[in-house]
């Protein structure tokens, strides 16, 4: 299936790029070698240990360095660590059980991202592995001092998951949203500025829209492109505690939540400042390029059972690697068949026109060999205006590639040092 046979890039499972370091390189297959960044860069923030995840490194190139494995071993791994985590609460060592229940969230987090390579590629097993991983969490998450809150934000009729960080002490304080992209959970956004809100005095809300973490595994809600139906009910929400400063509540999208967090800021104007990592503009272009020709021209033409006929051929004609990663890229975009999520898919566009309407300052990160949505952070800039800054991240400081995988301490100095001067107190 020529095009197809390459689809792979708009999440966090995007090709790295065809530049690469050799210390960066542990696995031939790029794809996989980018997603198991991520697990090595969250040591920094306690939520991987180094010496473990080399050690599943060394098991999954035992087995041949395949998806599944890598699901396997992964799983393995995190309820090892999440026994171990019981065992420490169970004997009152609280410092050791939390920290044992972040490592095996994290652990649990790469073999949920696996599940559609694993010998039961289903909804129901993503679920599953979902709730032990978000079980993980939330018991370290209790014994932080102060607390996690969960919390649920009222929502078209129902409520949103999401958990309330918060320093302590009295008063109002500053607050950032953190909105994961396609294939994040909780943990990560922890990594990525929940703990460095913490460090820094900073509330942070870590919050699960449609199409993400449990809305997406447990209840099979998709990502709507309309996300300011989902950062306005957020913002009131926030606006409504005792602990917030409502003058001064910003808003970090990570990857595919670099436009939702853009298209939401395009209406609500509530917020103090905002940060897109990375800028993107147009979802659907990587799917664009890959497409065949013939396939886009079924798809333009609204011929949804031609299309959903070649479609379902894929599977039997590419690698494991290429379907694993046309499923789980797109499986965000609906339950049915390929024509609904590509048809979904193209709706994820902000134009200039939208971009322009963005009063708030700005800033985008531009990390180098960024490959899942390339040029798409200049473009943003360049419609936004003076109001915007990009944030560059370089090979040189090993915080290269899609998200900085392997710099999140850098990544968050950097973004949160541009927040508390950016972040200008909004009308009340």
């Amino acid at each position: 299936m020529p095009g197809l046979a390459s689809a792979a890039g708009a999440t966090k499972s995007g090709g790295a790029g065809p530049e690469k370091r050799a210390a960066t390189v542990f696995f031939k297959e790029e794809r996989l070698n980018f997603q198991m960044l991520f697990a090595l860069g969250g040591a920094g923030y306690g939520v991987s240990e180094v010496g473990e995840v080399l050690a599943t490194f060394d098991r999954i190139h035992g087995k041949g360095d395949t998806y599944r494995a890598t699901f396997e071993e992964f799983l393995r791994l995190g309820l090892r660590t999440r026994v171990r985590a019981d065992e420490e609460h169970a004997a009152g060592r609280t410092a050791s059980a939390r920290s044992s229940y972040l490592r095996a969230a994290m652990y649990l987090d790469q073999a949920l991202f696996f599940v559609l390579a694993s010998k039961s590629p289903t909804r129901r097993h993503e679920g599953i592995i979902y709730k032990e991983m978000e079980a993980a969490w939330a018991r370290a998450g209790a014994l932080f001092q102060p607390r996690f809150e969960p919390v649920t934000i009222p929502w078209e009729g129902g409520t949103l998951p999401g958990w309330f960080l918060s320093p302590g002490g009295k008063g109002p304080r500053p607050t950032v949203i953190l909105n994961n992209g396609s294939d994040a959970q909780n943990i990560d956004m922890y990594v990525y500025g929940g703990a460095a809100a913490l460090e820094r005095g900073w509330n942070a809300l870590i919050l699960e829209g449609p199409g993400q973490g449990a809305n997406l595994f447990l209840r099979n809600q998709v990502f709507i492109p309309q996300w300011e139906r989902v950062i306005t009910p957020v913002v009131d929400f926030l606006r409504s505690r005792g602990d917030v400063d409502r003058r001064r509540i910003s808003l970090i999208g990570q990857s595919f939540g670099g436009y939702l967090v853009a298209r939401a800021a395009t209406h609500e104007h509530r917020l103090a400042a905002l940060v897109c990592d990375t800028g993107v503009t147009d979802v659907f272009s990587d799917w664009q390029h890959e497409l065949p020709g013939f396939m886009l021209k079924l798809l333009q033409e609204g011929r949804a059972t031609e299309f959903d006929r070649v479609w379902d051929e894929i599977p039997t004609k590419v690698s494991e690697a290429d379907r694993f990663s046309i499923a789980k890229r797109s499986e965000i975009y609906g339950n049915g068949g390929g024509y609904e999520r590509m048809t979904n898919a193209r709706r994820f566009v902000l134009s200039r026109a939208e971009a322009r309407r963005i009063p708030m300052p700005t800033a985008i990160t531009a990390p180098e060999l960024e490959a899942s949505f390339t040029g798409q952070q200049e473009q943003l800039h360049r419609w936004i205006g003076k109001s915007s800054t990009l944030i560059p991240f370089t090979v040189a400081e090993g915080a290269e590639y899609h998200c900085e995988p392997m710099a999140p301490q850098l990544r968050n100095e950097r973004v949160f040092d541009w927040l508390e001067t950016h972040a200008q107190p909004v009308k009340a």
